[in-house]
């Protein structure tokens, strides 16, 4: 299924119930928050709360040009600056739309997966700075970092598979 629009309202759903999360919580933290942990989950950096919020906004808004402004900017560039495998092929005026719907669609998903784990660290960040002992559940933010390494691996051969992937004529036609 190469259709953009299912990632892209699971990226909105999550980012509202992020946001959502964030303005519930903005209140309760304190002024100075703990935004950097050593590995035991201890903080060991600190900013002010306005700060932090200004940061991992920027961020993710960044998550935004990565899914859904890249693969546009990709689509308008010249065929010989994208490296891609059979470029002829995927690059035919027959292909082409199909080619960059499939860019567009798969980086959206790869934006999703961004996005949860920036939220996902970013609440456990918060949660850390309401908590009485202030650690950040490192063992579980590496889970969820081994999860996404092992989904951006998962999702590079799916990529390149597709690509790889020509009829045997098509190969020895260009």
């Amino acid at each position: 299924m190469d259709d953009a629009r299912v990632p892209r309202i699971i990226y909105c759903l999550m980012l509202t119930m992020g946001v959502l999360s964030w303005v519930r919580s903005y209140p309760l933290l304190p002024e100075r928050m703990a935004s950097h942990f050593r590995f035991d989950g201890m903080p060991n950096g600190w900013m002010p709360r306005d700060a932090f919020f200004l940061v991992m906004s920027l961020v993710l808004g960044l998550t935004i040009i990565i899914a859904f402004l890249v693969p546009r900017l990709i689509a308008v560039l010249p065929d010989n600056q994208i490296n891609l495998p059979h470029k002829a092929y995927w690059l035919a005026p027959a292909r082409r739309a199909e080619t960059f719907q499939f860019f567009a669609t798969q980086m959206a998903w790869f934006g999703c997966a961004i996005l949860l784990v920036l939220l996902f660290g970013t609440s456990l960040a918060i949660k850390a700075n309401l908590s009485p002992d202030g650690r950040f559940d490192n063992g579980t933010m590496v889970k969820v970092m081994a999860a996404f390494l092992l989904m951006m691996v998962l999702w590079t051969v799916h990529f390149l598979r597709h690509f790889y992937r020509v009829p045997a004529d098509a190969v020895s036609r260009h």
